[in-house]
């Protein structure tokens, strides 16, 4: 049977909800993938790149002035998805992180590899009509991000361009996918609830949502929409850290494109920001767009 749900791969997964673990909304990437939602239950392996632009400005520690900085933010995310039954599928994510803070006077690197999150995933409708034309879907997914990567303590100054936070985070998401014809609506949210590190630091909870509409030709589509994430308050000892720089919220609308070749399927979008407040006010989403590469098994 001819494959027509294909256009939204990896729409959301590792892309639309950029984190940003430095300058304000630290939204953890998506690990349920559109590529799942349009091409049903099947294996898959795949590399996505992210690519992120901050600038910020602070008042210097000591002086009168005015510090400013740019981070960048590039991440590279092995993917996989396994189908385990009709109903159940695995899904995992190894990143690989490559983060760089210019200041005014000094510049911070640190590269290397991020917490891998696990995923389980239950189609709990999957429906299509006889002439498979429309087509439903809703799926719920429920996994664990593990403390992989390199992290630090929370003095460190340097502290959100480690790769990893040292901690066992517990991730929730749903998706809802529809088709008919050639156009097709997809709406995700996924829910981050952080743990406690050695240091007892707990990063901020994180929480992202996504609508997307799409119209597809024949072997191509494009898609546009908007996205919503949200970084809750850092906590050291069991307490509030205020001004936490991972604290805020942004809204920005994407648009982008989907290409399919025989099982593959290569796609990239690019955000526009729209509103955000991240860093206390002192931090603004510039930059930030993502590309992948996906092969579908039979």
């Amino acid at each position: 049977m001819k494959k027509s749900f294909f256009f939204f791969v990896c729409l959301v997964v590792y892309q639309t909800a950029l984190s940003c673990d430095v300058c304000g909304c630290g939204a953890f990437n998506s690990t349920h993938g559109l590529g799942t939602l349009a091409q049903g239950n099947r294996t898959s392996i795949g590399l996505n790149y992210q690519y992120r632009l901050y600038k910020s400005q602070h008042p210097e520690v000591f002086g009168n002035g005015i510090e400013h900085s740019t981070d960048y933010f590039q991440r590279l995310d092995v993917t996989g998805q396994l189908r385990i039954s009709r109903r159940w599928q695995l899904q995992l994510s190894l990143p690989i992180g490559f983060n760089k803070h210019v200041a005014d006077d000094t510049t911070s690197q640190k590269n290397g590899l991020g917490d891998p999150t696990l995923m389980v995933n239950f189609f709990l409708f999957d429906k299509q009509d006889s002439l498979q034309t429309r087509r439903f879907r809703w799926i719920v997914g429920a996994g664990v991000k593990s403390p992989v990567g390199k992290f630090t303590q929370p003095n460190d100054v340097d502290l959100y361009l480690y790769p990893g936070t040292g901690t066992f985070d517990a991730v929730f998401q749903n998706s809802f996918f529809f088709q008919k014809k050639k156009w097709s609506v997809v709406q995700t949210a996924q829910y981050v609830l952080r743990g406690e590190n050695k240091y007892q630091y707990i990063p901020g909870s994180l929480f992202s949502a996504s609508l997307f509409g799409q119209y597809k030709f024949r072997t191509w589509g494009i898609y546009a929409g908007t996205q919503y994430s949200w970084s809750g308050v850092d906590y050291l000892n069991r307490k509030a850290i205020s001004s936490s720089p991972t604290q805020g919220q942004v809204l920005t609308g994407i648009v982008g494109t989907s290409v399919q070749f025989n099982s593959w399927v290569i796609q990239g979008n690019y955000h526009i920001p729209i509103a955000q407040n991240l860093g206390d006010g002192n931090s603004h989403q510039k930059t930030a767009f993502s590309l992948s590469l996906n092969y579908f098994f039979n």
